[in-house]
């Protein structure tokens, strides 16, 4: 094959690899022979590579901007205070689709970073193993560790960022709504430790918690969700809310043990055995019970 040609199927190669390695999938290049660690020069096209990733603030500012353009009622302060429930999914998943698109050009800038420093290994490479069979395990085998360390990587860092992200949602939402908040900083964040939002601010949370209250901000409740969970002290009024798609009943019963309101998708409070558990409320009812109270 021509120089052109091979970089091309070099590519289309190694972005097929990835997306069967992320699916649970992977092409097999080789059971043998893996090279386990990267090179010096691997480790720095990953690196800056994840440098030009977006912040969090800034995928959800495009998620912000993309639904004003697309449907600007939704985000309106009246329908926010109804359908915060709505407006928190809606949000979160354009977030999330936004990071998925970013992460795939950040995946993309790799492949082509590595493709050009190693041009000679892949003609040396092609040269020695002429068919596409051979040739694709070969430069399989040569990029395993990358693909391996990216996902690894970015399962890590979708996890981090998707629950920072529901708790930039719940503070952009509220203050849209009028309502102030903050994310506890510096000594505050020493004392009120795992507390994602308090309103009004933190120092009314510090001085007079009587008249705050503490907002902990859950993508999802796994396994461990307990251990994320702040200590809750006899005058603080904490709410937590989640987008989890599920509550069972013994993490309902966990809640109500620990003295906590739990604002869930308004889907979800409908369901048979959470419908008379007055702790578990819809998350556009948070509104008015901070509004309200």
């Amino acid at each position: 094959m021509k120089e052109g040609d091979v970089i091309g199927l070099t590519k289309r190669i190694f972005w097929e690899f990835f997306c069967n390695y992320i699916s649970g999938k992977p092409l097999n290049p080789g059971d043998q022979n893996y090279r386990k660690k990267l090179t010096a020069k691997e480790e720095k096209i990953i690196h800056y590579a994840k440098a030009r990733m977006p912040k969090l603030q800034k995928i959800l500012d495009l998620a912000i901007d993309t639904i004003q353009k697309e449907n600007p009622e939704l985000l309106k302060s009246e329908y926010i205070k109804q359908h915060f429930s709505e407006c928190a999914i809606t949000l979160e998943r354009r977030a999330f689709n936004i990071y998925l698109e970013k992460e795939e050009s950040l995946f993309l800038s790799i492949i082509d970073e590595w493709v050009s420093k190693n041009a000679e290994l892949l003609k040396g490479l092609n040269k020695k193993f002429p068919d596409t069979t051979n040739f694709s395990k070969e430069i399989c085998k040569h990029f395993y560790p990358v693909v391996q360390k990216m996902e690894f990587d970015s399962s890590q860092t979708r996890k981090a960022r998707g629950g920072k992200t529901f708790e930039h949602i719940t503070e952009h939402l509220l203050k849209s709504i009028g309502v102030s908040c903050e994310r506890p900083a510096g000594e505050a964040r020493k004392i009120l430790k795992r507390i994602d939002l308090v309103i009004p601010d933190q120092d009314t949370a510090i001085k007079r918690p009587d008249k705050a209250y503490f907002l902990s901000c859950k993508r999802t409740l796994r396994e461990r969700w307990k251990q994320t969970i702040p200590e809750r002290k006899p005058s603080w009024r904490v709410f937590l809310l989640t987008l989890d798609e599920n509550l069972p009943e013994n993490k309902a019963t966990e809640i109500d043990a620990l003295g906590m309101i739990v604002y869930v998708r308004d889907e979800l409070k409908e369901r048979t055995h959470l419908q008379k558990k007055e702790w578990v409320r819809k998350l556009s009812e948070l509104p008015q019970d901070i509004m309200g109270g």
